[in-house]
Formats: C-alpha cells, sequence, structure tokens
C-alpha cells in the first residue's frame, strides 16, 4: 500500500466509517489537494501579516508623524494587497480544476456501480439514479476535497491569530476563546437537525428527477392519452414539496448561522470596549487595537468553519448513505471464472427466475438447436431467459452452462457468450454506425453491411446517408419494426454461440420477418437459438425444442424433436 493510499484511507477512516470504496478515489485526488493546500497556506499567512502592516502604517507613519513609514508600510501595503489577488486567481483556478477532477473520478466510480448493479436489489428509478450520481456525488466531494483545505488552513489562521493577539495583548486574547465553548455546544445540538433537513431535500430532489425521466420517457403515450396536463400537475405539486423541504432547509442553515454571527458579534463588542478602555488609559496604541479588532474577526471564520465542518459531515453522511445503497448493491462483472465462448449444452434444473408464476423448469438444450420457450404472457419466460446472463436473479433452481452452474462464472463472459436480444431495443442517439458497433469493438464497414443486408436494411440506409444515417434518442425517429431489426443485426455481429430472441421480432412485418429468419439458419448453422414469441411467422417455426411452461405443472420439453425446418407457407 503507498503513502498516498493509506493517508487516504486514514483520511475516509476518520470521517466516515465502512466506505472503502472512497479510499481510491481520496488517493487520486491528493495531490492536487496538496497543490491547492500549499497556496491557501501562502494566502493564509499573508492574510494573518496584513493587519500587523496596518498597525505599522498607523502606529508608526500616522500616529508617529513619520512620512518615510508611512509612505514604506504603505507600498508594503499595496504590494501584498497585488500579490494576494494574483495569488487567489491562480489558487482559484488550481482549485477548481483539482475539485472537477475528483468530482469526475468520484461519479465515474458511481456510474460504474449503478451499471453494475446487482438485479436482485430493489431497482432505483432513472431520476433518483441521475440525483445520486449527480448530486450525492458533489455533496461527498465537497465535503473530502475542501474539508482537508478548510480544517488545515483554519487551523493554520487559528494558530497564527492567535499567536499575535497573545503578542499585543493576552488578557485581551482570552475573550474570542471564551466564545467557542458555546458555539460548539449549540452546534452539537444543532446538528441532528442539519441532517434530518439535507436528508428531507435529498428524497424530494430524487422524487422530482425520477418523476421529470418517467415523463419524458412515456411522452408519447402521456400524450396519446391526453394526460400531459395531468402530470404537469404532478410535476409542480413534487416541485411544491422540494422547494418547501429546501426553505425549511435554508431556515434552519440561517438560524444557525445566525447565533454563531450573534456570538462574534458580542465578542466584538466586548474587544470594542476592552481596548477602546485601554487606549483612552494611554496603556495601548490605537493601531495596535485596530489590529487586535482584524485578528479577533479573523478567528471567528476559521472557528465558525472548523464548527462548520461538523455539520457539513452531516449533510455529507446523507448523501454517503445514498451513494452505499449504489455502490454497496453492485457486483463486479469481472469476479468469477470465464465462461466457455462455444457453449455445447445449457441446462435448466429446476429453475424460475425471480417472479415467475410457472413451474420450476428442468430441460437440457445444446448447440445447434433452435428452442422455442412456450408460456401465457406474465409468467416468466423473460425473466427465466434474462437470468442466462444474469440480467435478473434466479428465485429457485439453476442455470448449467457446458455442465457449470452459470453463477460462477463473471457476468462479462456470460454475457459474451450469450447474446440476449429483448422485446424493446437498446438504441442509443448517434449515427447508424455508432448502434452498429456498440458493445461490439470496432467491426469493419463490411461486416456492418453484412449484417444490415441480413435484417433486409442495406436499400433503406442507402437511400439515406448510409452507415452516417442519424438515429435520435432511443431510436424515435423510426418505427418498432425498424429499431428491432437494427437490434438483430447489432446481435448478429457477435460471434456468440447462444442467442436469446425474447420477442425480438414482435413488430417486424411477416413477409419481412419470414426473410430474416431464413437468413439467421445459413447465419448462425451451429447456435442454440432460443426464441419466445406470441405470435407472427416466429411461431410457424418448426422447433428442435419446444419448452412448455405451465403454471400448474412442472414445464416440459416437446418429448419427440421435429426435424429442423422453416414452415414458408
Amino acid at each position: 500500500m503507498t503513502f498516498r493510499t493509506r493517508t487516504a484511507k486514514a483520511m475516509i477512516a476518520r470521517v466516515f466509517h465502512g466506505a472503502d470504496w472512497l479510499v481510491p478515489v481520496m488517493a487520486r485526488a491528493l495531490p492536487g489537494a496538496a497543490m491547492v493546500l500549499m497556496l491557501s497556506l501562502v494566502a493564509a499567512a499573508a492574510g494573518l501579516a496584513a493587519p500587523m502592516i496596518t498597525k505599522a502604517v498607523i502606529d508608526q507613519g500616522i500616529m508617529g508623524g513619520d512620512m518615510n513609514a508611512l509612505l514604506f508600510w504603505a507600498a508594503v501595503s499595496f504590494a501584498m494587497g497585488l500579490a494576494v489577488v494574483a495569488l487567489g486567481i491562480f489558487n482559484g483556478m488550481q482549485h477548481l480544476r483539482a475539485s472537477m477532477r475528483m468530482l469526475g473520478d468520484l461519479r465515474m466510480t458511481v456510474l460504474g456501480a449503478a451499471l453494475n448493479r446487482n438485479p436482485a436489489m430493489q431497482p432505483m428509478t432513472v431520476g433518483e439514479i441521475q440525483t445520486r450520481i449527480d448530486g450525492d456525488t458533489a455533496e461527498i466531494q465537497k465535503f473530502l476535497f475542501d474539508s482537508v483545505l478548510v480544517a488545515v488552513t483554519a487551523l493554520f489562521r487559528l494558530a497564527g491569530g492567535t499567536v499575535l493577539m497573545l503578542l499585543l495583548d493576552w488578557r485581551l486574547a482570552l475573550l474570542p476563546l471564551l466564545a467557542a465553548p458555546f458555539e460548539l455546544r449549540f452546534l452539537k445540538w444543532a446538528r441532528p437537525g442539519t441532517q434530518a433537513r439535507a436528508e428531507e431535500v435529498r428524497a424530494e430532489r430524487g422524487g422530482l428527477n425520477g418523476q421529470l425521466a418517467e415523463t419524458f420517457m412515456q411522452m408519447s403515450g402521456l400524450r396519446a392519452l391526453g394526460a400531459l396536463t395531468t402530470r404537469a400537475e404532478g410535476f409542480g405539486r413534487q416541485q411544491g414539496a422540494l422547494f418547501d423541504a429546501q426553505a425549511r432547509q435554508r431556515l434552519w442553515s440561517e438560524g444557525v448561522g445566525a447565533v454563531s454571527q450573534l456570538l462574534t458579534a458580542v465578542m466584538r463588542s466586548a474587544v470594542l470596549l476592552v481596548g477602546g478602555w485601554l487606549v483612552i488609559r494611554g496603556d495601548w496604541q490605537i493601531g495596535s487595537l485596530v489590529a487586535f479588532l482584524a485578528y479577533a474577526t479573523m478567528m471567528s471564520g476559521p472557528l465558525r468553519n472548523l464548527l462548520g465542518l461538523y455539520h457539513a459531515q452531516a449533510r455529507a453522511e446523507v448523501a454517503l448513505k445514498r451513494l452505499d445503497q449504489v455502490v454497496g448493491d453492485s457486483a463486479d462483472p469481472e469476479a468469477g471464472a470465464v465462461c466457455p465462448a462455444h457453449v455445447g449444452r445449457i441446462a435448466f434444473v429446476d429453475a424460475r427466475g425471480q417472479g415467475g408464476t410457472h413451474a420450476p423448469l428442468s430441460a437440457d438444450l445444446e448447440a445447434g438447436q433452435w428452442v422455442l420457450v412456450d408460456g401465457r404472457s406474465g409468467i416468466g419466460k423473460s425473466r427465466l431467459l434474462s437470468a442466462l446472463i444474469g440480467e435478473t436473479p434466479l428465485a429457485e433452481g439453476r442455470i448449467e452452462i457446458d455442465s457449470t452452474d452459470a453463477a460462477g462464472f463473471s457476468l462479462s463472459s456470460r454475457r459474451r457468450a450469450v447474446t440476449f436480444v429483448p422485446q424493446r431495443p437498446c438504441l442509443i442517439r448517434g449515427t447508424l454506425r455508432d448502434n452498429l458497433r456498440l458493445g461490439n469493438g470496432n467491426p469493419e464497414e463490411e461486416a456492418l453491411w453484412r449484417v444490415l443486408d441480413l435484417v433486409d436494411l442495406c436499400d433503406w440506409a442507402r437511400g439515406l446517408q448510409r452507415l452516417d444515417t442519424n438515429l435520435q434518442e432511443t431510436g424515435a425517429n423510426l418505427s418498432g419494426g425498424m429499431q428491432q431489426r437494427i437490434t438483430l443485426a447489432r446481435a448478429l455481429l457477435r460471434s456468440a454461440q447462444v442467442y436469446v430472441f425474447d420477442e425480438s421480432f414482435s413488430e417486424i412485418d411477416a413477409a419481412t420477418c419470414t426473410r430474416i429468419l431464413s437468413g439467421l439458419k445459413a447465419h448462425l448453422p451451429e447456435a442454440l437459438c432460443i426464441f419466445t414469441a406470441h405470435a407472427g411467422p416466429v411461431r410457424a417455426l418448426t422447433f428442435d425444442r419446444i419448452v412448455d411452461l405451465a403454471g400448474d405443472s412442472p414445464g416440459q420439453m416437446s418429448p419427440e424433436p421435429p426435424a429442423r425446418l422453416i414452415r414458408t407457407g
């Protein structure tokens, strides 16, 4: 373990308990944070020097009647001001760059976990996931990155200011220190309230984003129902609930801050009274009083920052808890043995998908077979078959790949060996080429045209912008049948030995569907092809095996496998 990793681990352990997944992110962010910290300490040192320069201007120049001293210390003050401005700009840019890198790293970590989330876990809405990847990661990053800077810089300024105040007058230096225990006690009392209001705001924001994402995903259906106004009204109510929660959080935050400001005002007034009395008696110089007031005010800032970290941690813990629900439920897609690339046999052993209502299925399927998995709608065909690639868990039983329990193979290798083509196409905004290459590396254009020909799309593509034809988000500018054909073409680019076509032809017209199925015979001569279909040309095929999922008896295979052919009549 490197020094950087050990440092990051110690920091995370001190701030958050049981969040080891944050250690690599923090370790990568430490060099940037160290640079910003160094610059911040230089700026803090310059800030500590400023009141003493002001004291010299007043006491040696103005009150001392020395024009040369006045000019010298005024020039020093001006030069110091310019240096602080330049340093502030440079440090701000360094802070921005380092902070952005850490935030991007953290978001990529959470995104990777979200994409590999265990299907058995409680599902989250798209909007809720977006809120956690966006807002909660920002809360965590801000606290982790800035807490180091704030804590170290505040301690440096606090120590430096205290020493300088003691040099000016040790008796007056006790006044600011007396306020600290009262402020600490109050902030400790107020911390649960800060955490509760942060949880409320996060929950309401997640609900709002979830409703927004759902609305846009279902736009066409809502429009057809004439329900857009109703949906907009629901969004308005959800937004109002978020605004109310934010208002309560802001009011609480302002109230907590007001108490701290009140204590500072009381302390400042006490310094003015006592210090002014000393100046009137002639025991103190006016410049010393001005400098002391500056340090007293300066001390309240870092002290409040240190105490404020206590409340910032409460908000960060809310965000961390929400992110833990994403990261903690993720599964490493590379964990496990490597699934054979050329699968010869798949066996369902008393298997039933989670939520399926069919009896447990036992069936042996072999390479080269065409198999129909049949059963009424909603019985659990899709859930059972998607368990092949680990997309859904099994409620009972197991699936074997070449006599080995599939659960022992890594998810990534299972998904390379088994190509699953769902009923709902997966298309992204981009070109036809982008969509065909999705998940397929970088195949040659010749291969792209070959699979387009298999799904009868060559003429269509050539009539537009060929492989540069643009597809809208989710393929919204295409019919359902066209979307399914592009998805099929992409699947056929893969060299898998097992294909699952789960209602993958449901929206393709009968004539085109028949031609595509005929082409599949020649293209996949040795692959195990598993189909589900409620209607259409797929049902007209003659299969090697028919697996019937029944709700009241064990799933069965057809006892006499018919010849492998396609009905064309």
